[in-house]
């Protein structure tokens, strides 16, 4: 653990290629109920992480500011971004599970002691940024880890399938947990949402020590200094053309569709005076489209997972663009085949990331995706609204939509995607 301790030349040493099986080999992912139970817990966790999403964004614009609500808001992203490229290297050396463990009910703590400051009347900005640095720091250093856990579970032909699984399992857990979060706010106050919030954590802990259980050992890293691993990932992406281009691929896409959902939609629910209610239909449309699209990936197995994932993301640049045109008709259909290309894309291109990476790196690797998506997308959202606010909603969807077109086919052309399978 001491950062002056181990060998300089970590990087020399080539990355694993496949993990060893411990016991017996899975079952079918099928009639696996323990990586069913895995996923399930997941999807509690996304519920709770949506309850409590709501009812601090309800509290903060309430009770605060517009800059302090803001800056309550925001407070998780900065540690995250500090933090997560430690988490690879801490994904890649020590027992995931324990990781995991260990970080759920950290998190579980903050939010109780949290519940019982509110209750005692400890309450405002300083609270809420401080909970917001504590959960930050906690995802920052367990996220990575995370990303490694299905490679550990179940046999590489079904990585999609359970990537599949997840995505479902998290878009359903934040359309239910959104309004969950305005009720549990509105009837038990923050501290009520932060409870529920930390029984969910508490759940997925609970989870991952009785139930889940690793089939497949993951090499780890030599117990080098934390510099020398990070150098040790940054070498590997720059000799592996397969794994570079996925991960600046999936770094990238988020910047082109994120500033769209989140901004680009709601400035064009307002600008044609269509009133709050066709913005969550918009956002509805979404997240059933992402559904379907990942039902689709999941039962469609493609030869080149990668080109293919990229090949439907140009079509999704195309409908990123019609989300400017000022009709109804078009922004709900728009939205929806956003939505499936995410859903089916996502699938085959998370699976493919989780076969391509050597799994001895696969944590680092993780949290350099994971930082891009941190450190781009708060960017992308604002350019979009200058854009929008210099020349119209529909040109700054153009814009944004052209790019990710022309961005997704070139990767979808390279050599070193096309040749994954």
């Amino acid at each position: 653990m001491s950062a002056g301790t181990g060998p300089a030349r970590v990087a020399a040493s080539p990355p694993a290629t496949e993990p060893s099986l411990i016991g017996d080999a899975p079952p079918p992912v099928t009639r696996d109920r323990m990586v069913q139970a895995w996923v399930g817990s997941m999807a509690l966790s996304w519920f709770g992480d949506a309850v409590w999403t709501v009812a601090l964004a309800w509290t903060a614009v309430h009770t605060l500011s517009p800059t302090m609500a803001g800056v309550v808001l925001g407070a998780e992203t900065l540690p995250q971004a500090v933090f997560v490229l430690l988490g690879g290297v801490i994904a890649d050396r020590w027992d995931t599970r324990r990781v995991l463990v260990t970080g759920r009910l950290v998190q579980a703590v903050v939010l109780l002691g949290g519940a019982v400051a509110w209750a005692a009347g400890v309450r405002g900005a300083p609270l809420l940024v401080t909970l917001g640095v504590l959960l930050g720091t906690a995802t920052g250093l367990t996220l990575p880890a995370g990303a490694t856990l299905a490679r550990q579970l179940v046999r590489p032909a079904d990585l999609a399938t359970v990537s599949g699984w997840n995505q479902i399992g998290g878009r359903v857990a934040r359309l239910l947990g959104a309004p969950a979060g305005g009720v549990a706010v509105a009837t038990a106050g923050p501290a009520g949402a932060m409870l529920a919030n930390a029984v969910t954590f508490v759940a997925v802990a609970a989870v991952l020590a009785g139930v889940v259980r690793p089939r497949y050992r993951m090499p780890r890293v030599p117990n080098a200094s934390w510099t020398a691993s990070l150098r040790d990932g940054a070498a590997y992406l720059r000799g592996d053309e397969s794994a570079r281009l996925l991960v600046l691929g999936l770094a990238a896409l988020n910047v082109f569709v994120s500033p769209v959902i989140a901004l680009g939609i709601a400035l064009r629910v307002s600008s044609s005076g269509w009133g709050p209610g066709w913005l969550g239909a918009a956002e509805a449309a979404f997240a059933v489209g992402a559904i379907c699209g990942s039902v689709v990936g999941i039962r469609w197995r493609v030869g080149r997972p990668a080109r293919a994932g990229f090949a439907v993301l140009v079509g999704q640049g195309v409908c990123i663009a019609g989300t400017g045109v000022g009709s109804r008709a078009f922004l709900a259909a728009s939205m929806l085949l956003i939505g499936v290309a995410a859903g089916a894309a996502s699938v085959w291109l998370s699976g493919t990331y989780q076969r391509t990476i050597a799994p001895s790196h696969l944590g680092r690797v993780s949290s350099v995706s994971s930082l891009g998506d941190m450190a781009l997308v708060p960017l992308a959202i604002p350019a979009f609204g200058a854009l929008a606010a210099g020349t119209s909603v529909l040109t700054a969807a153009v814009v944004y939509g052209t790019a990710m077109s022309v961005l997704c086919l070139w990767f979808a052309t390279r050599p070193g995607i096309a040749r994954l399978r």
